[in-house]
């Protein structure tokens, strides 16, 4: 079957509406792509999907959406490669639902999605990641030593990232503090080079917040030996103030002074460098986590594909290449042409506007292109599910 591309579709798009002179239609390629957004939201067409690898760790709940992901229509999350097991189900839940229960699921995955400030997150939470290894609670500040610009730790019961307590202290002015810590010997010989440590932080200005370093060594004082990594943002994105937030570090991508004897670590120190002074900085715990490789499937309106070859929810140029079969092609000319013709206004017979409207969606005996296109191919997307712990037993309400 040969694609199609846009110049071939905007002369369709001309056929279908009387030839009409598209020169004169305003924004045509945002009209175009305004009925690829209609045509997935109306058919789950398993041609619009995406497919993305999306990598799992203990400890950690949020991760962003894939860029392309249509709302929040999830297909599925599986295990990459030929491991699969029956058990492994995908459960999509209600924000708070996913909340209570995160903690409760003995197998497969269970996610919500969520915004902040437009950024789309995803929150998975899944036994088939490798337990984490913790380094440090962070919940006393007996355990710590404040150096630098960093002063008077403070056992915090109040505002924690994990019960029950975090440690606060203060940064004084453009300059770098540290929290040092010596730890219980902790052997990460399994992580080295491919382990990621999580910090978890909360603090009180996004702009003043400069850089973390984090090092972690095998000997009491971390003068000698120790690999050392920073980070100038989040694991999700951009410093956000006051409120908690992870710190990622790929030990894949160290620094190391000397030589760190990863089955003898026994030092832990976060360098927090600033632009000015940040009073009531929050750090929540440490640990490191293996990653967990994954599949995400999902439907999207990314349906343009590049001469580059990249798929695109935006059109690019006449040569763009639309990945769609006949079928969903088809309801593709038509929405676009319906798209049109209303954008148009008065400008055209309406009619011609109600025969495409009864075409796409049915009238009388006739279920129209849509219905008999998702008769022969239903939605693979997740619909969100109540709680199975308000209403019921998990078996009951999945088996």
């Amino acid at each position: 079957m040969a694609l199609h591309n846009i110049g071939e579709y905007k002369s369709s798009l001309q056929a279908i509406l009387q030839g009409i002179n598209l020169d004169k239609v305003g924004d045509l390629n945002g009209a175009i792509e305004r009925a690829a957004r209609t045509l997935v939201q109306q058919a789950s067409v398993p041609e619009a999907s995406g497919k993305e690898t999306i990598t799992l760790y203990d400890g950690v709940r949020y991760y962003l959406a894939p860029t392309t992901i249509f709302g929040g229509a999830l297909n599925l999350i599986r295990k990459q490669g030929d491991n699969q097991n029956p058990l492994q189900y995908t459960y999509k839940l209600p924000v708070d639902v996913f909340s209570r229960t995160t903690g409760q699921l003995p197998n497969g995955y269970m996610v919500d999605f969520e915004f902040d400030k437009g950024v789309g997150l995803m929150g998975v939470t899944s036994p088939t990641a490798l337990p984490k290894v913790i380094l440090s609670t962070q919940s006393d500040a007996d355990d710590v030593t404040a150096g630098g610009s960093a002063s008077t730790p403070i056992t915090d019961q109040v505002n924690y990232w994990d019960q029950p307590a975090s440690i606060r202290f203060n940064l004084t002015g453009a300059s770098t503090g540290t929290i040092t810590q010596t730890i219980t010997a902790t052997d990460l010989s399994s992580m080295e080079g491919v382990g990621v440590a999580f910090l978890a932080i909360q603090t009180p200005s996004a702009t003043n917040l400069t850089s973390i370093e984090l090092r972690i060594g095998s000997d009491s004082t971390g003068v000698t030996n120790y690999v050392s990594m920073t980070e100038t943002e989040g694991f999700l994105g951009a410093w956000q103030a006051n409120q908690w937030l992870l710190v990622a570090f790929d030990l894949a991508s160290v620094t190391e002074t000397g030589t760190v004897d990863f089955e003898n670590i026994t030092y832990t120190q976060v360098r927090i460098t600033t632009g000015a002074t940040l009073t009531n900085f929050r750090l929540g715990g440490l640990w490191v986590s293996m990653p967990s490789l994954n599949e995400i499937l999902f439907q999207s309106s990314a349906i343009f594909r590049t001469p580059a070859g990249a798929l695109s929810q935006s059109i690019t140029s006449d040569g763009d290449t639309i990945i769609l079969n006949d079928a969903a092609y088809t309801l593709f000319q038509y929405e676009g042409a319906l798209t049109v013709a209303l954008q148009q206004g008065g400008s055209l017979a309406s009619a011609l506007v109600q025969s495409m409207r009864a075409l796409l969606y049915g009238s009388g005996d006739d279920p129209g292109l849509y219905n008999r296109y998702r008769a022969d191919n239903p939605s693979a997307v997740l619909r969100t599910l109540d709680s199975y712990y308000d209403t019921g037993s998990m078996r009951g309400r999945y088996w």
